[in-house]
């Protein structure tokens, strides 16, 4: 019993962890262009849902240049690829075997899989939050986002695969539950917002 309890903990870590980092990629951005004082301060709550990279200031942000404006909505997929691919090196050269960190590792890795995935294959066909924005500075871009989003997919199918037996069915379930959750939450902000 005490394990699942470590799990769940663990689980939760890791995907606080995931927004954290998603959100800190669009405030440095923010920063970079000069919309947004103190890169470190993103609003993440406990219950994860409805997080910002805010404050910003929305009258530098609306003079930035499309180009600006666009990258800055990348800039959370961006941080999310760039920490998928750094835990993914991680464990295939430490292989941490089946415990705790392992599982941690396991979660931190498909999480932000599942957040790319979430943006760019589900956002581009109901475009909700960052990809809304990137769509509306750049339409075009809709569709190789999309085709992006289905080839990182794949890869989030293929990582899904190679869990460890052990606990590969509580990742697969945390991860469906989060997908689900993150897109119904982006699309219930992009209407209240």
């Amino acid at each position: 019993m005490i394990h699942w309890i470590i799990y769940f903990v663990l689980g939760y870590a890791a995907l606080f962890a995931v927004v954290w980092l998603h959100e800190l990629g669009h405030s440095i951005c923010h920063c970079a262009f000069g919309c947004k004082k103190g890169w470190l301060h993103v609003q993440v709550k406990p219950y994860i849902f409805f997080s910002t990279p805010g404050p910003v200031d929305a009258e530098k942000y609306q003079a930035l240049s499309p180009a600006k404006r666009a990258l800055s909505a990348y800039g959370g997929v961006i941080a999310n690829l760039f920490w998928s691919i750094l835990c993914g090196v991680l464990l295939l050269a430490v292989k941490p075997g089946n415990g705790s960190l392992s599982f941690f590792l396991w979660m931190f890795l498909t999480l932000h899989l599942s957040e790319i995935v979430s943006y760019l294959l589900i956002g581009s066909l109901y475009l909700v939050s960052d990809m809304a924005i990137v769509a509306g500075e750049y339409p075009r871009l809709r569709i190789p986002n999309f085709l992006l989003g289905a080839l990182l997919t794949a890869v989030y199918i293929v990582v899904l695969g190679n869990v460890p037996s052990d606990f590969q069915w509580l990742v697969i379930l945390w991860n469906l539950i989060t997908i689900l959750s993150m897109c119904g939450g982006r699309i219930a902000f992009s209407l209240l917002h």
